[in-house]
């Protein structure tokens, strides 16, 4: 019997094309298994990376706002301490002035507080500054001052006031007041200084006077007891 068989050669070329079409489907279904197997380990990736930079802003953040609180704090300035001979607190600047005038304390002056006014003849750094010296209904009140950055931009110069130790270093802050704003113009901060050096040496009193003045809009200065 003949057992051979003769193929066209469209039989030969459709067995050829069914066979790189098994190669192909072969090939594309290992890559997916391999692939599918692959993938949790890239999905983990990514959420490393994601973690790390979230927690760099924050601490970006952080030091941003200990950069801005800074500058404020340094700007209001630490309070000063400071103690006044006290002689009475009233609840009206009237009656704070008719109380003055009666007892003949002719250095004190009303001192506006927290809707009060208090009474004091002097005002110092130390609690000797401010000694009643054995006077009946006289006492010494400790007091913290705050100057603030005012409208008038006087704030700083009262702190420098209130922390001098002698005379001269209040009138040096004067004259150099009057030279910046130029000869023949007014500033008030000098002016006020002048009136009240003009009728006392004290520098106790002259402090108390001084705070007394800016403590009537209450927008340059703070007062806490």
């Amino acid at each position: 019997m003949n057992f051979k068989k003769k193929y066209t050669k469209m039989t030969i070329m459709l067995a050829l094309g069914q066979g790189v079409l098994l190669g192909i489907a072969a090939v594309a279904i290992v890559g997916f298994i391999l692939l599918k197997t692959e993938k949790p380990e890239s999905a983990a990736s990514p959420n490393v990376n994601v973690n790390v930079p979230a927690s760099g802003p924050a601490s970006e953040k952080a030091t941003d706002k200990k950069g801005e609180t800074k500058p404020d704090t340094a700007a209001a300035g630490a309070p000063i301490p400071m103690y006044a001979k006290q002689h009475g607190v009233f609840s009206s600047k009237a009656s704070a002035t008719s109380f003055i005038a009666d007892e003949n304390l002719a250095k004190a002056a009303a001192v506006q507080a927290n809707g009060q006014f208090y009474v004091w003849s002097a005002l110092g750094l130390s609690e000797m500054d401010a000694d009643p010296a054995g006077e009946e209904g006289v006492f010494r009140k400790q007091v913290n001052v705050s100057p603030l950055a005012c409208d008038s931009g006087e704030g700083e110069l009262l702190r420098s006031v209130l922390g001098a130790t002698k005379i001269s270093e209040i009138q040096d802050l004067v004259t150099s007041r009057k030279q910046s704003v130029g000869e023949g113009k007014k500033d008030t901060f000098a002016s006020n200084i002048t009136a009240i050096t003009a009728f006392t040496d004290d520098i106790n009193v002259i402090k108390m006077h001084v705070l007394a003045h800016y403590s009537e809009t209450g927008k340059c200065v703070k007062l806490e007891f």
